[in-house]
């Protein structure tokens, strides 16, 4: 079936109107009957500029009866300029400058603003020429700008575009696609339910990528008046709430009614798109009253297009009921993703391992939003003999002949939602310092694995004895857990995912068989989450550092402390250390957030989970009492700031805040180089100690390479004396700084960046080598 797959009621045949503007869209085509000529004319919107000097201006089909498009060929320019120094430097290390500006041959704007009468009043529009070659130019251009828009694998168009014209709204949006005389085309967007507006777009580099965001920030307004993305609400819809009614049987088949309230938030609201993951099918949507709606769905894809039985306006309620089934949950063998072939399981004499798992854990369910926190209430009829875990407080739980219901309800709204199911045991951890804690170990799939790979044999009591451990040490470092009741629950996967009050944990980590420290790492850094990425939410996706870097961090702290081993602590900063080093040069800054996984060369994981960490740690040093040693001032800083935020959004300007307060200084220099910027040092250092007749003095010298000459760091020298150790810091800043320090003896050694305090690379020379 490739028709309107999802339009209820009706035969396939039956267009629906979401099929009517995408295909008007998709066919957009300049109209030789509406043609200007163009002099001296300028478009500005937010930072960019276009003029367009000489040359044709052609209105482009309409799209639901209104003009919604514009192609320009001839001679003009463009300027582009970010805002942001994060920006800037992306730009740079995308397109090879921090700007763009320079001569265009044609630009294609789609619009759902204001540009139509604002080009109406400069511009005449009436029949071309009667050569049909004069046209010829301009079509060129408006299918390169249609491949920035129309994805037609999924039979869709960029949704806030889509959404006004199904809407028949005039909502602010507008793109220009600009063809360049010289270097790469691009697409700038202001879209206005964004909570950054303004975007610019090159074509994707990666396999079946689109397009990938070279540039991303909020409007000029909004920057000048420091208002804060997390006080943004640019959706047109509030979610009000989530009641999911769910039921999986023994084989693991799912199928689920979910009732979702909205709010109107902006007028004339009657399409809305929602996200739904693509292996499950829709058997209908309605309203809570059961009338049928009619909703557009493309075959095996996520986008799912609702329309309400009426518009919704600003304060109307709207209650749709989504009934659906499909394959959610798979089954199958670890050992099998490892190369185990069916020849070698004969030879070993095994049984392959079994599991269940969850194919997708955000859209298992339809999502309006991924920003928008909201109350969830859920009912699951699963296999008695099964075990079941998910987030929220356990109302109430029955058992009927084979099927046992169990009801939840989120302790606070929430946008993270999912559940683990299978036959696992379960282990019970309870400790008066924090609350229950339920482990599930798949132990038949370990009976299996421990065949073919030597492993723990009781895993769930080393990653139970982690789970709370890094429960209570979090508690204690940072403050008290949001939730009354905590799962750890094993996936087949390969990587682990935290939930409100459950955490997904990978196999791997229960095989028990690491002895570096990952194991306790891993195990920790997904609790990590419950203060950092769910306790306190990253207030946009340039925010993510905040979830990941601190829980790879936190998760690092706890193996210290927990295996009372520095070097294990120390060797993890390192092997991040040479990664980070070696992929400097092309790795985007931690600022750009999850936008650094739209490009190979952005190391997303590596820059925001390893580089994340390292920052932390590098405050964590920084606010050391380096003569007692004493780490009260950090985590203070910390504790504080979860405090301040918990069960908030908080973004990286709010971290910063808290940071100068603990630190006492502005803090500016150390976010721009290390959150907004990808340079990490070199020190090369050499000393002299000479005496004079009130002891020694020893002449420091530290030569900085591989940075901007304005970058600076306080780095620490250890100080190795006769009758022990003390630790000073010098300012590191410019090619070289000299220092001078008194001491009261000859020292045995001195070492410049000890316990790895600062993110660099040190290397020594004689004191006479560069004098």
């Amino acid at each position: 079936m490739h028709g309107v797959l999802g339009f209820v009621l009706a035969v396939t045949s039956t267009q629906t109107a979401y099929d009517t503007v995408y295909q008007q869209i998709k066919s957009l085509a300049p109209q030789r009957d509406a043609v200007a000529p163009v002099s001296g004319l300028v478009l500005r919107r937010d930072v960019m500029e276009l003029r367009l000097d000489s040359g044709s201006a052609y209105l482009l089909t309409p799209v639901a009866g209104r003009i919604v498009g514009v192609v320009f060929t001839g001679r003009g320019s463009m300027l582009f300029v970010p805002p942001l120094t994060v920006e800037q430097f992306n730009l740079q290390r995308v397109m090879g400058d921090s700007t763009i500006s320079g001569p265009i041959t044609a630009a294609v704007f789609f619009f759902a603003d204001s540009t139509q009468p604002e080009l109406a009043r400069s511009l005449k529009f009436g029949r071309a020429p009667p050569s049909p070659a004069d046209s010829r130019p301009a079509f060129a251009p408006v299918g390169d700008a249609l491949d920035y828009i129309v994805d037609g694998s999924s039979h869709s168009a960029t949704e806030s575009l889509m959404a006004a014209l199904l809407n028949n709204t005039t909502t602010g949006y507008f793109a220009a696609y600009v063809k360049r005389s010289r270097g790469e085309s691009v697409m700038f967007e202001f879209d206005p339910t964004r909570a950054e507006e303004v975007a610019l777009y090159r074509r994707g580099k990666m396999q079946g990528q689109r397009t990938e965001t070279v540039c991303q920030f909020q409007r000029a307004e909004d920057l000048v008046n420091n208002v804060s993305v997390a006080a943004k609400q640019p959706e047109s819809l509030i979610v009000d709430g989530h009641d999911v009614d769910a039921s999986i049987d023994g084989n693991y088949k799912f199928s689920a009614r979910v009732t979702e309230r909205l709010i109107g938030r902006q007028d004339r609201q009657q399409w809305a798109s929602f996200e739904l993951y693509s292996e499950l099918e829709v058997d209908s949507v309605t309203t809570d009253a059961g009338i049928p709606l009619t909703f557009y769905r493309r075959e095996r894809q996520p986008e799912l297009w609702v329309r309400f039985p009426k518009p919704v306006a600003p304060g109307d309620t709207v209650n749709l009921r989504f009934v659906y089934h499909g394959g959610l949950i798979g089954f199958g063998s670890a050992l099998e993703d490892l190369g185990i072939t069916t020849d070698m399981k004969r030879e070993l004499g095994i049984m392959l391992d079994g599991w269940a798992y969850i194919k997708a854990t955000s859209t298992w369910f339809p999502r309006y939003s991924f920003v928008q926190s909201t109350p969830v209430t859920m009912t699951f009829r699963t296999p008695k003999n099964f075990q079941f875990a998910t987030i929220g407080r356990l109302v109430d739980s029955s058992t009927t002949g084979n099927v046992k219901t169990t009801r939840w309800a989120s302790e606070a709204p929430t946008r993270q939602v999912s559940f683990n199911i299978g036959k696992f045991d379960e282990l019970e951890i309870r400790d008066p310092r924090i609350p229950p804690v339920t482990v599930q170990v798949n132990t038949d799939a370990h009976q299996s694995i421990r065949r073919v790979i030597v492993s723990a044999r009781n895993p769930e009591e080393s990653v139970g004895a982690d789970v709370a451990g890094s429960l209570s040490f979090f508690t204690k470092m940072y403050g008290a857990p949001l939730f009354q009741h905590y799962f750890a629950t094993e996936t087949p996967y390969y990587h682990g995912q935290a939930f409100p009050g459950m955490i997904h944990l990978s196999w791997l980590t229960f095989l028990g068989i690491r002895t570096d420290g990952e194991d306790e790492i891993f195990r920790a850094h997904e609790m990590a989450h419950q203060w950092w990425g769910i306790g306190v939410e990253p207030a946009g996706y340039r925010d993510v550092w905040l979830a990941e870097g601190f829980s790879e961090f936190s998760g690092m702290w706890y193996m210290q402390m927990v295996l009372n081993n520095n070097d294990k602590y120390l060797k993890a900063l390192r092997r991040a250390r040479e990664e980070i080093r070696r992929d400097r040069a092309k790795a985007a800054p931690i600022g750009i957030g999850y936008r650094a996984a739209e490009s190979w060369r952005g190391d997303y994981q590596l820059i925001t989970y390893k580089k994340g960490a390292w920052v932390v740690h590098m405050l964590r040093n920084l606010l050391l009492n380096v003569r007692t040693m004493n780490e009260d001032r950090f985590q203070t800083m910390m504790s504080t700031f979860y405090e301040t935020y918990r069960g908030k959004r908080a973004s990286t300007v709010d971290f910063q805040r808290m940071v100068e307060k603990a630190v006492g200084q502005p803090m500016d220099w150390f976010f721009d180089e290390w959150v907004y910027g990808t340079a990490v040092p070199t020190y090369t250092f050499s000393y002299n100690v000479v005496p004079d007749s009130a002891g020694f003095v020893a002449r420091l010298r530290v030569r900085q390479s591989d940075v901007p000459e304005t970058f600076k760091m306080y780095v620490p020298v250890l100080i190795t004396l006769p009758e022990g150790d003390g630790i000073v810091r010098i300012l590191v800043t410019g090619p070289t700084t000299d220092a001078t320090i008194r001491l009261p003896a000859m020292p045995k050694s001195l070492h410049l960046n000890p316990l790895e305090s600062v993110l660099a690379d040190v290397k020594t020379e004689s004191w006479t080598e560069h004098q």
